[in-house]
C-alpha cells in the first residue's frame, strides 16, 4: 500500500537524504491520492480545487512511500508516535482503519489520527486499533470563515464530532486544528477558543501559508505579532485562566493585560514556552508553515527558541500587550 511521509520523517527513516536543525520528533505519515483529497478547502494544496503538485502539504514535501517499508523503519527509528493525515477519497475510512492497525500491530506506537467527522462506533474501532489522539480539522476560527473557505462540513458538524471524540478518547485527547489568518477577526479567534477550551479539547494552532495553485494564494500570511497574540491566548486560556483575567480592549482591539501577566509570570521571557508548537504528544512540525532560516511561528523546541533574539521576541510581545 502506497502511503506518503513528510520529507523530515523519511529522512529520520534513512529514506532520503536533507538536513534538518530541527529533525521532526514524531513520524508525520499521510494517506496517499494521487488526485488529492475530494474536499474543496481554498488554502489546502490537497484540495481537488487546488493546481498545486499532491507532493506537498501546506510548505512540507510528502513524498510517496511503501507502508511496509515505512512500518519496517518505524521499528528502529527513535520515534515514539505516529501522526497519520486522512484525506477524503473512495474507502478513505477503511484503508486509514488498515494502517493504524498495521502500524500500531508492528511498532507498539500509538497513533494521532487527523480525519473529518465519522460515525462514534468507527471512533471506538480506531482506538482499539491504536488510535489514542485525534485531530480535529476545523480550521476555521468562526462559522463564518469555516463557510468562506468551503471546509466540507458544517460548523454544528464539526462542534458534533469535537464533543464525541471526547467522550471516546477522553478530555485533552482530542485536539482541534486553528488557521490563524484565514480573516478571522481576533474576536471571533477568541470566542472560539474558549469554547474548545470549556468543551474538554486541546487546540493546535497553525499560521495560515499562502500556497501557490491554491485559491487563496494571493492572501498574505498573518501578522507575527498577531500569531503571537493567539499563541499567548490559548496558553492562558489552557493553564485554567479566563478572558476576563487577562485581556483588555482599546480602541475596539483586544490586548493582553501587562500587569496580568507580570503579576503571574514576573518576566515576559517566562512566557516564551507560549510560542513552542502545540498539538499531541512530540509534535513539533518543523517548517510547516515557515521557510528554514526564518523566524518560526511555532517554534519546533525550545532550542529553536534560543535562535531568535529575545529582542524580537519582547518587541513582538510590546505591541499585543496592554
Amino acid at each position: 500500500m502506497k502511503i506518503r511521509a513528510s520529507l523530515g520523517t523519511l529522512a529520520i527513516l534513512r529514506k532520503a537524504n536533507v538536513r534538518m536543525d530541527d529533525p521532526p520528533t514524531l513520524a508525520y505519515l499521510m494517506q496517499y491520492s494521487e488526485n488529492g483529497c475530494e474536499a474543496s478547502c481554498k488554502f489546502c494544496t490537497q484540495s481537488r480545487t487546488s493546481s498545486a503538485t499532491k507532493d506537498f502539504l501546506s510548505r512540507v514535501l510528502w513524498p510517496e512511500a511503501e507502508l511496509s517499508e515505512v512500518v519496517e523503519g518505524l521499528k528502529e527509528s527513535s520515534f515514539r508516535r505516529v501522526c497519520l493525515q486522512t484525506v477524503i477519497k473512495k474507502g478513505f475510512v477503511e484503508e486509514a482503519l488498515d494502517i493504524v492497525r498495521e502500524i500500531h500491530e508492528e511498532t507498539g506506537l500509538n497513533i494521532s489520527l487527523s480525519i473529518t467527522p465519522i460515525t462514534t462506533n468507527t471512533l471506538r474501532k480506531f482506538k482499539a486499533y491504536g488510535m489514542d489522539y485525534l485531530g480535529v480539522g476545523l480550521d476555521a476560527a468562526s462559522p463564518r470563515v469555516l463557510k468562506e473557505v468551503l471546509k466540507p462540513y458544517s460548523w454544528s458538524e464539526y462542534m458534533d464530532f469535537i464533543r464525541r471524540g471526547i467522550d471516546v478518547l477522553g478530555s485533552r485527547h482530542v485536539v482541534t486544528h486553528i488557521i490563524v489568518g484565514l480573516g478571522e477577526t481576533p474576536h471571533e479567534l477568541i470566542t472560539t477558543l474558549e469554547t474548545l477550551r470549556s468543551m474538554g479539547s486541546d487546540i493546535s494552532l497553525f499560521a495560515f501559508t499562502p500556497m501557490k495553485g491554491t485559491a487563496l494564494e494571493g492572501r498574505p500570511p498573518p501578522e507575527m505579532s498577531y500569531y503571537r497574540f493567539a499563541q499567548l491566548a490559548t496558553y492562558l486560556l489552557m493553564r485554567g485562566y479566563e478572558t476576563t483575567d487577562f485581556l483588555i480592549s482599546r480602541d475596539g482591539k483586544p490586548y493582553i493585560k501587562k500587569e496580568f501577566l507580570i503579576r503571574e509570570f514576573r518576566s515576559m521571557r517566562n512566557l516564551f514556552p507560549a510560542f513552542l508548537t502545540r498539538g499531541c504528544p512530540y509534535c513539533n512540525r518543523p517548517y510547516y508553515t515557515e521557510a528554514p532560516g526564518k523566524e518560526p511561528y511555532n517554534f519546533p523546541s525550545f532550542l529553536s527558541l534560543t535562535r531568535v533574539s529575545e529582542d524580537i521576541l519582547l518587541r513582538e510581545l510590546d505591541e499585543i500587550i496592554a
